[in-house]
């Protein structure tokens, strides 16, 4: 046996790495291969779900979640959520949300805080909302302005945060987002206009 180096391989395991090399212009990184595979199974959700049959589409998500895919792992929250193709668990949808959202889909925080809303736990889900808006979802101000608004002098932290949804781009901020935000922010602006606290 060889000794190992810096690596951790031996010189023998480092010697056939290198013999199997693959060019990089044939070779696929991981991550291209991941991403590869994340699309076949969301795509194969959607089409299964367009066909009625939630519990394929269901399968089909929980393995591209399984493979860390966070678009999959969001959209298996929202099944849990809804009880599509499954029996519908709040918790399992939490996990899967946070999962989502520890990989990239500010989104998902949004999801659950919609749930945790409408579970009436409010702290959890300003916290979410919070986090969704952290990470630039800009249609997470609005029912988080709501719930301020619905609190004793919250009114301008919910106008700030209308104002704030309403700076960010359309990558960020939906079409309808974006007109509920002016409509619930032309509202709240006439109030305060009208009468001074």
């Amino acid at each position: 046996m060889g000794t190992r180096g810096k690596t951790g391989l031996s010189e023998r395991g480092r010697r056939t790495q290198r013999a199997t090399r693959i060019p990089k212009e044939i070779s696929m990184t991981v991550a291209k291969r991941k991403k590869t595979a994340y699309g076949k199974f969301l795509l194969e959700a959607e089409r299964y779900e367009e066909s009625g049959d939630f519990k394929s589409a269901f399968k089909s998500l929980l393995a591209g979640a399984l493979l860390e895919d966070s678009g999959c792992q969001a959209n298996l929250g929202n099944f849990y959520s809804s009880g599509k193709g499954t029996r519908k668990s709040l918790e399992n949808a939490a996990y899967w949300y946070r999962r989502a959202y520890r990989n990239g889909a500010g989104y998902a925080a949004s999801n659950l805080a919609i749930d945790c809303r409408n579970a009436g736990n409010i702290r959890s889900a300003v916290i979410w909302f919070k986090k969704a808006i952290a990470r630039k979802d800009g249609d997470a101000c609005i029912p988080l302005a709501k719930i301020y608004v619905a609190r004793r002098g919250g009114q301008k932290v919910a106008i700030t945060l209308l104002r704030h949804a309403l700076r960010m781009s359309r990558d960020y901020l939906s079409q309808s987002g974006r007109e509920e935000a002016e409509s619930l922010l032309r509202e709240l602006t006439s109030r305060t206009v009208s009468s001074p606290d």
